[in-house]
């Protein structure tokens, strides 16, 4: 175990020695970090008003759905079990954004993203999930290099996402016939469909 822990300090190491080397590079990357996720709301707002369609409309709201519990339930669940410190706390992480002390394990932006990318291209949406799957590396990547997260946390969120999408994905029919189409139905109500 202190072998693992020392391989992923050294990783961290080798990745966070990037920052501080050149102002342009911080900035690009603290923009990959902290706000390239927020184009994933503003995609999902896009889309549910561009594409009027239900077919669409209810596979974004699935998508949705189950990403972010996903994202905000079980990844948080699993942070305060594991409740591992951020690499802030390590010896030599430069910092050059501060981030509030909260769990690092398992990443929850990589389980986002994951899960995103799976689901898409569980769903047939080949295109936008090599989008996504490019969103998700940058993203992850850069998460490691401003010093937020452990490459661990990284590589665990993946995997948790993996995982999360294609259970989701297995339960499709009774998430849509007990959870999407009544919300459906509810906003199609409320005149959002």
């Amino acid at each position: 175990m202190q072998n693992m822990i020392k391989f992923d300090q050294n990783i961290f190491s080798w990745f966070n020695s990037f920052v501080g080397q050149n102002e342009v590079f911080d900035q690009i990357i603290k923009f990959f970090a902290v706000y390239l996720i927020y184009l994933v709301p503003i995609l999902f707002i896009f889309f549910w008003f561009w594409k009027r369609n239900q077919k669409t409309q209810k596979f974004l709201l699935e998508l949705f759905l189950t990403s972010v519990v996903s994202w905000q339930v079980i990844a948080r669940i699993i942070g305060m079990v594991v409740n591992r410190p951020r690499p802030s706390t390590f010896a030599g992480a430069r910092e050059i954004i501060f981030h509030p002390p909260t769990y690092a394990f398992p990443s929850d932006h990589a389980l986002f993203l994951a899960f995103l990318t799976t689901y898409l291209y569980l769903s047939g949406y080949k295109k936008i999930g090599n989008l996504a799957l490019a969103a998700t590396i940058i993203i992850s990547m850069s998460r490691i290099i401003v010093g937020f997260h452990w490459p661990a946390d990284i590589l665990a969120g993946w995997i948790l996402g993996i995982i999360l999408a294609y259970a989701f994905y297995l339960i499709k029919d009774k998430l849509e016939k007990y959870i999407i189409n009544p919300l459906w139905d509810l906003l199609k109500k409320i005149k959002l469909t």
